[in-house]
């Protein structure tokens, strides 16, 4: 019996030096991995649809926590995204890209496309982050294609936003792919807020 202890301690204390030296590592990576996926994230700009707010190679802080996370096929939601007008938001786009676009329509408001601006509500959204001079082209006369993307409600030039859903556009409207293209967006595609860029 003596003999089999003497054998083992030595592999016991090579063990637990190796968990000693590697719980650090592994509870760092651990740490960076859940900041990354559901607390804080940067990105970087790719595209001009979010132009003159937001330019290509930018980089973007997007708050995470309280939206919907996706890891590998999965989306992990804790809390309902809370979403204001205007905030812009990381979300699912076409395929497996991710999008940066501004919220302009919510939940339960009736919005229209009619003279080159964005009605909500029957009252035309004042919107100082677009260029002036731009429209905002209605579904119908938009020079970009519409895409069906499963989960999102196609739209018209008008109509009422179901509940868990909203409409965004980018800021650069007669250049950006957005809610007139790929439709109305459910909470569940959200992956995060921007906070600030530089």
């Amino acid at each position: 019996m003596q003999s089999l202890i003497r054998y083992l301690s030595p592999l016991n204390h090579g063990i637990f030096r190796w968990l000693r030296l590697a719980f650090p590592v592994l509870f760092a990576i651990f740490i960076v991995l859940y900041l990354r996926i559901f607390v804080i994230q940067f990105y970087l700009i790719s595209g001009t649809s979010m132009m003159p707010s937001y330019k290509e190679n930018d980089w973007v802080i997007v708050k995470k926590w309280g939206f919907p996370a996706q890891v590998g096929p999965w989306v992990i939601s804790f809390l309902d995204p809370s979403v204001d007008r205007f905030d812009v938001l990381v979300l699912d786009g076409i395929g497996t890209e991710l999008s940066l676009k501004r919220v302009v329509g919510l939940p339960g408001d009736f919005f229209r496309f009619s003279e080159g601006r964005i009605h909500i509500n029957d009252s035309s959204l004042e919107e100082p982050f677009i260029n002036s001079g731009y429209k905002t082209q209605p579904p119908s006369t938009s020079i970009l294609p519409v895409v069906g993307i499963a989960g999102n409600i196609g739209i018209g030039d008008s109509g009422r936003i179901p509940p868990g859903y909203i409409l965004v556009l980018g800021d650069n409207r007669e250049f950006s792919t957005d809610s007139r293209n790929y439709g109305l967006i459910p909470f569940r595609k959200l992956r995060g807020k921007v906070i600030t860029s530089f």
